[in-house]
C-alpha cells in the first residue's frame, strides 16, 4: 500500500492553512518550521483523516524547556464546545522526534501544540500517515542490493551485495 501523509503541509512552505489556536498561542513560521510561543492555549492544525483507522503522528520538536510544553491529540466533536483528548505528551529539552498513534472514530481531529510559557518550541517535518503503512515502512525497509538480488551499478567501487 502507497504511503500517503495526510497533513497537507508538512514543510509549512506557503500559507497554513487549517489553524486553531486559543488562548494566548500564536505560531510563526520561519525556516520550515513554526515556533510556537505563548503563556497559556494551544495552538495546532485541524486535518482531515479517515475514521475507524490506526494512524500515527510523528513530528520533530525543538523544545526551549524541559517537560512543559506539550502535544494533545484531539478529536472533536459535533458541538464545538465540546471534545475528546485522545493522547497528550509533554516535550523533552532539546530536538526530539515525537510519535503518537491514535484512532478518531467520528467528526474531525486535531493536533495542537500547548507552549505554557516557555520561549519556543518549533514543530517541523509532520508525519500522519495510517498506521499499516507506516510499520511496512518501517519494518520492510528500504529496497537495496543484496546477495540475493545483485547490484547493477557500473561503478563496482560504489557496489553493496554481489559486486563482480
Amino acid at each position: 500500500m502507497q504511503r500517503i501523509n495526510l497533513f497537507p503541509n508538512p514543510v509549512f512552505a506557503g500559507p497554513l492553512t487549517g489553524i486553531s489556536h486559543w488562548g494566548g498561542a500564536n505560531g510563526t513560521v520561519r525556516d520550515n518550521a513554526v515556533h510556537i510561543t505563548g503563556a497559556n492555549g494551544g495552538y495546532g492544525f485541524n486535518v482531515a483523516v479517515p475514521f475507524n483507522v490506526p494512524l500515527v503522528l510523528l513530528m520533530r520538536v525543538d523544545a526551549s524547556e524541559d517537560n512543559v510544553a506539550g502535544v494533545m491529540i484531539i478529536q472533536t466533536t459535533d458541538k464545538p464546545e465540546i471534545n475528546n483528548m485522545l493522547g497528550s505528551q509533554r516535550f523533552k529539552r532539546g530536538i526530539s522526534d515525537v510519535l503518537h498513534r491514535f484512532t478518531v472514530t467520528s467528526h474531525g481531529f486535531r493536533f495542537e501544540v500547548n507552549p505554557n510559557g516557555i520561549r519556543d518550541v518549533a514543530v517541523s517535518n509532520v508525519l500522519i500517515e495510517r498506521a499499516d503503512t507506516y510499520d511496512a515502512a518501517l519494518g520492510g525497509g528500504i529496497l537495496a542490493s543484496s546477495p540475493a538480488t545483485p547490484c547493477h551499478s557500473a561503478d563496482a567501487a560504489h557496489r553493496d551485495g554481489d559486486a563482480r
